[in-house]
């Protein structure tokens, strides 16, 4: 009696453990994840003219309970590795700008094939990091904006999103991207007036226990009058009950961006 107790009792223990990983799956692969976490980033950006920069992201999403409610934080400590002479300022290291978001859900249906949810985004960035020396923007960045989910099937699923950025005042910024300071001219040019079109795909690998994601991004400059197109691809796993890591790379395809590749690898801790 005693061993078919602890045999049902392991049965039950495995799968629950087996449920906890495949919702975690579906929450890890997710771009617009309810779910409380923190997050390390290591980032490189390479420009055209071998200008570069590094960066160690710390962050933390906070999620409410319901859902429907998810507030974030990150911070970048930023090294720049300058192609000219900046009078001894060519390689510093030091805080980027602070990055502040806020998701809220208005529309979700669970377990339905179709649009399953809405997710109005907003992103607030503070000039913390010292644009003279490629680390920052210089001035409030503002980036509010709508993703969609669409699941067509229980292991695919579409991310449609459309986003505006604008700055408060002139700012220095890679044209074209998410908010990327410019190593290679670090001064302040004008205001950002962006909008962006992603259009992200997420395949799971249960069997693998992770994913692989496809997206294909579109950014009009209206201050530059400039289109620019990437695409970038994602493969990440869940490395146990509670974490995943992840590899992200985005590369430039048209337009006239001075950003050439952006490699991201991440590493996720889900509090709950």
């Amino acid at each position: 009696m005693g061993t078919r107790l602890l045999f049902i009792a392991l049965l039950v223990s495995t799968l629950s453990r087996s449920r906890a990983q495949e919702m975690l799956l579906g929450e890890a692969s997710n771009p617009v994840s309810m779910r409380s976490r923190g997050i390390v980033d290591i980032e490189t950006y390479v420009f055209h003219n071998e200008a570069q920069f590094y960066a160690l992201r710390l962050g933390y999403n906070y999620g409410l309970q319901n859902e429907r409610h998810v507030f974030g934080m990150s911070l970048p400590l930023v090294h720049t590795v300058f192609k000219a002479d900046y009078a001894g300022f060519e390689n510093t290291t030091g805080f980027g700008d602070l990055k502040m978001s806020y998701l809220f859900v208005p529309y979700v249906r669970e377990n339905v094939a179709g649009l399953a949810r809405v997710t109005v985004s907003l992103d607030v960035t503070a000039p913390t990091g010292e644009y003279r020396l490629g680390r920052g923007a210089g001035a409030w960045l503002y980036k509010p904006g709508v993703i969609f989910t669409f699941s067509p099937g229980p292991a695919l699923s579409f991310y449609p999103e459309m986003r505006f950025q604008f700055s408060g005042s002139d700012a220095n910024i890679q044209a074209g991207t998410d908010g990327v300071p410019d190593p290679d001219d670090p001064q302040k040019d004008s205001q950002v007036q962006n909008m962006s079109l992603a259009l992200p795909m997420v395949a799971e690998l249960e069997e693998w226990q992770g994913w692989f994601a496809v997206n294909a991004l579109y950014t009009r400059s209206f201050v530059e009058n400039t289109n620019f197109f990437f695409v970038r691809m994602d493969i990440g796993k869940m490395m146990g009950d509670r974490a995943s890591a992840s590899l992200r790379i985005t590369k430039f395809i048209a337009g006239q961006p001075r950003l050439n590749v952006v490699v991201q690898a991440s590493a996720v801790f889900f509090m709950r």
